[in-house]
Order: structure tokens, then C-alpha cells, then sequence
């Protein structure tokens, strides 16, 4: 008897190697968004926590926020090394931009009503863009612009979102204002504690 031996030929062989590109091709995108997405949320929720710890721990040794005075714009990197950096750390500073020990980074952008911040998810790397790495937060010193942009006097630190505040913003008001102005989608993801949702308007 000749025993035969079963063997796939070069023509199958290369049907099965294009589905496996095809299946390759669909899948490995989503992984990766799923990943990257679960790394930023994940960040940003420790950022806004260490941020929110160190205003009070700040307020334990210094008095309340409503008792400080604004810093210039010449002044506040003085401002943020004395009241907020000893309660958050950071790995090294260069400039305006203070560098986190998980990668991140915080820019002091300026001053106007508030201290106007960027926190930087990656630290500067790609695709340094509002709304997917880059989120913009304030710390506000008076009543006027805390009730504007947080929606109350009692909020020091918070997302950047003057208008998304009041009782009658939707959601889907939130959404459409990230998706036409990301620098304002730092709102949305705090209303979505700090997860991209499926309907988050950018994908990355």
C-alpha cells in the first residue's frame, strides 16, 4: 500500500496568509486605540486626583485658595513651584513645562481671568493635539471666574469649559463643542470621568 500525504498546496497556502492580512489589518488599529485610549484615561484620572489632593493639602498649609493672589505671568512658575509642586513632585523642569514621573508633562500657558495649564498625556510626544494628548485646565482665584468656567465658587482647579457649566448643557452640547473646539474637550472627559467613550468625537 502507498501511503499518502496530506499537505496544503502554495495556492492555499497563500488564501489563508491573505485572510490572516485581512483579519490583521481590522483588528490591530482597534487594539491599538483600545490601548492607547485605556493608557490616557488612566492618566488623566491620576493626574486629575494628585491635582485635587494637592489643592487641599495645599489649603492644609497655606490657607484657602480664595485668599490667594493671582500671579503675573512673570510669577507664576514661582507660584506653581511654591504652592502646588511640593504636593504633586515632579521628575525635572524645563522652561514653563514641568515633567512627571509616568511621562507626563504640565506647560504653564499664561495668564488671563486664570492660571491657564496643558497637561501634555505623553510629555510632547505625538500627536500633541487638544483633545487627544493635550488637555487644557485652569486654576481660577476669584469668585467671577470659578462660577464661569466650574460652575461654583468653590472649585480652585478645574477643565477648561466656560458655557458647559450651566444646568442646561446636554452632553451632546459637550460633544459637539469638543468635536468643533478640542481645547475644550477636557470638560466632556471630566463629565465622562475621564474615559473616551464610543462617541467621543477623535479617534487616535
Amino acid at each position: 500500500m502507498i501511503k499518502k500525504t496530506l499537505a496544503f498546496t502554495v495556492a492555499e497556502i497563500l488564501v489563508a496568509m491573505s485572510v490572516v492580512g485581512v483579519v490583521a489589518a481590522m483588528t490591530i488599529p482597534t487594539l491599538h486605540y483600545n490601548k492607547t485610549k485605556k493608557e490616557y484615561s488612566v492618566k488623566l484620572k491620576n493626574f486629575y486626583s494628585r491635582m485635587q489632593n494637592a489643592v487641599e493639602d495645599m489649603q492644609i498649609d497655606k490657607g484657602s485658595f480664595k485668599d490667594m493672589k493671582k500671579p503675573t505671568y512673570g510669577t507664576m512658575k514661582n507660584w506653581y513651584m511654591n504652592n502646588i509642586d511640593p504636593y504633586m513632585g515632579h521628575q525635572y523642569e524645563q522652561g514653563n513645562i514641568v515633567y512627571f514621573k509616568d511621562g507626563s508633562s504640565l506647560q504653564l500657558l499664561g495668564i488671563g481671568g486664570c492660571l491657564d495649564v496643558m497637561y501634555d498625556i505623553n510629555g510632547g510626544k505625538s500627536p500633541n493635539k487638544w483633545g487627544y494628548d493635550l488637555h487644557r485646565f485652569l486654576y481660577c482665584f476669584d469668585n467671577a471666574n470659578r462660577e464661569s468656567w466650574f460652575g461654583d465658587k468653590e472649585t480652585f482647579f478645574g477643565p477648561y469649559g466656560a458655557g458647559l457649566v450651566a444646568r442646561s448643557t446636554t452632553r451632546q452640547d459637550m460633544i459637539n463643542t469638543c468635536k468643533s473646539t478640542p481645547v475644550y474637550c477636557s470638560r466632556l472627559l471630566q463629565v465622562d470621568n475621564w474615559e473616551f467613550k464610543q462617541d467621543y468625537p477623535f479617534k487616535f
